[in-house]
């Protein structure tokens, strides 16, 4: 997919958005339930990345939380 610069900014604001909406609304333990919508975030950010562009501090933080989560779950199994 090839985006332009107008494009990137809004996928950016997006995911900035739902990004901190994220992480103010879920725990841990929630993050299983939610990784389809990680899953398109991570469609979306790839596709910023891919164009050229920075994605959002948020962004990368409610992935590393993501990350941490689902392998504190699979540890404790």
């Amino acid at each position: 997919m090839t985006i332009d610069k107008n494009a990137a900014n809004l996928l950016n604001a997006l995911l900035r958005e739902l990004s901190s909406e994220l992480d103010l609304h879920y725990t841990e333990g929630d993050f299983a339930a939610i990784s389809p919508t990680l899953d398109v975030m991570r469609e979306a950010a790839d596709a910023v990345r891919n164009a050229g562009f920075s994605v959002p501090d948020a962004y990368e933080h409610i992935v590393r939380r993501s990350n941490q989560a689902l392998s504190s779950q699979k540890s404790s199994r």
